[in-house]
């Protein structure tokens, strides 16, 4: 199936199950970082291997993860993390202050942990609505202008756009779900049925 035929209906559908996923994970953010987080209504597209490329940001200005899964479908999420913020948010996980000296390390770990977070609440929350068996590895961080996915690597990648607003640091993410093979006729397969 080409990205073309994913109807307004299947869209609805992955945005209210992806809603309620994201809240889930706005909920344990908030708890982790002892601070409100709010999030805005996910919006959903879709992309080709090339236009993904295209669509990734100043590697200045973002963070990077990738995250394997597999299961009923395989693939890989990439979630995409803007930086401003990102002394904020780990030394809120770390229980530290600036003036602790919160490194490189300090900020990647927590990015990976805010990552895992939010692609298992996209991912495992979609597959457990719709009923898919799938299974995720650790995230790890990831630099598309040095690792370009492959042309042939995914078939087709659904894009989460969700904004996440800590009260003490604002700071933006992109869920993005790449399928193998014929994961994505799975998903949406599995949404007709929820549909």
């Amino acid at each position: 199936m080409n990205y073309d035929e994913l109807t307004a209906d299947h869209k609805d559908s992955l945005k209210e199950l992806l809603n309620i996923s994201m809240g889930r994970a706005a909920c344990k953010l908030a708890t982790m970082l002892s601070n409100e987080v709010t999030l805005t209504i996910p919006a959903v597209d879709m992309a080709s291997p090339e236009e993904l490329m295209e669509m990734f940001g100043d590697a200045t200005q973002y963070y990077y993860t990738r995250q394997p899964f597999f299961g009923s479908m395989s693939g890989e999420v990439i979630t995409q993390l803007t930086k401003k913020g990102g002394k904020t948010i780990a030394g809120n996980l770390l229980d530290l202050e600036e003036e602790d000296g919160i490194d490189t390390v300090d900020i990647n770990c927590s990015i990976l942990e805010v990552s895992n977070i939010l692609s298992g609440a996209s991912l495992r929350g979609l597959c457990e609505q719709i009923e898919l068996d799938t299974r995720t590895q650790p995230p790890v961080m990831y630099s598309p202008e040095h690792h370009p996915i492959p042309s042939d690597k995914w078939s087709q990648a659904i894009i989460l756009h969700v904004s996440f607003l800590v009260e003490s640091a604002s700071f933006e993410t992109k869920t993005i779900i790449c399928f193998a093979e014929d994961g994505f006729n799975v998903v949406v397969h599995a949404l007709d049925e929820f549909i």
